[in-house]
């Protein structure tokens, strides 16, 4: 009996210059390997327990700036072309990872993230000159002030009673707290994307739609914490 040879047909992505559909769409900082990795490690502490906790796939780990959520695709245009003058002035800096911790706070866990620490003065500036790039072509802005962290998780609806405790206790187990601290690093901030969002069964993929260099690293700017 002859075999007939199973063809699979492959998920493609939604094309990035569709204008059937809105775009997701946000503002970030990349996340250079060695932090990936090491997002990666803590991920896979925490995931070992059953509890009701979307985790991040480390490879996608960045620090957002403005999200935007969805976003007609002229207008995505448009804010591609307005973030280049709106960072060109903008310095790079360095940051830092930090400690773990949760928002909004550990009695009522919904977000489970590293945070980042360093040159926080540079971020917001960075921060600042973004919001106002999206408030010249009107996109709602955020005024709560910047809380600069990876995101490793994100709480489903309706957690167990005994959720918060046993989170708390994993987050406090000496193994787990070790490897954040003798693992933290710090590395330069060197640019700004913007960065495309699709949402699938298997977890979010992102695309890069556009780069925004800042302005030339300078160690000596380590003392201006």
């Amino acid at each position: 009996m002859r075999k007939e040879k199973i063809r699979f047909k492959k998920e493609r992505p939604p094309d990035a210059a569709s204008t059937d559909v809105d775009w997701r769409l946000f503002i970030a900082v990349p996340m250079p390997t060695a932090a990936v990795v090491l997002v990666n490690q803590i991920v896979s502490i925490l995931s070992t327990s059953d509890w009701p906790v979307r985790w991040v796939s480390p490879e996608t780990a960045h620090l957002t700036l403005h999200f935007l959520g969805d976003v007609a695709p002229e207008r995505a245009q448009l804010l591609r072309m307005a973030l280049t003058p709106a960072l060109a002035q903008q310095s790079a800096f360095t940051i830092q990872t930090g400690h773990l911790g949760v928002f909004p706070d550990l009695q009522r866990p919904r977000v489970i993230w590293l945070g980042l620490d360093g040159q926080t003065n540079y971020l917001s500036a960075l921060h600042a000159a973004v919001a106002a790039a999206l408030r010249t072509l009107e996109f709602p802005v955020e005024t709560r002030d910047l809380r600069a962290h990876l995101t490793l998780g994100r709480v489903r609806d309706n957690p167990s009673s005994g959720f918060p405790v046993n989170l708390r206790r994993r987050m406090n187990d000496p193994e787990l707290r070790t490897l954040v601290e003798e693992s933290s690093m710090r590395f330069p901030v060197t640019e700004v994307q913007l960065i495309r969002s699709y949402l699938g069964k298997t977890g979010a993929r992102h695309e890069t739609l556009a780069r925004y260099p800042l302005l030339p690293y300078s160690p000596h700017s380590d003392q201006e914490t």
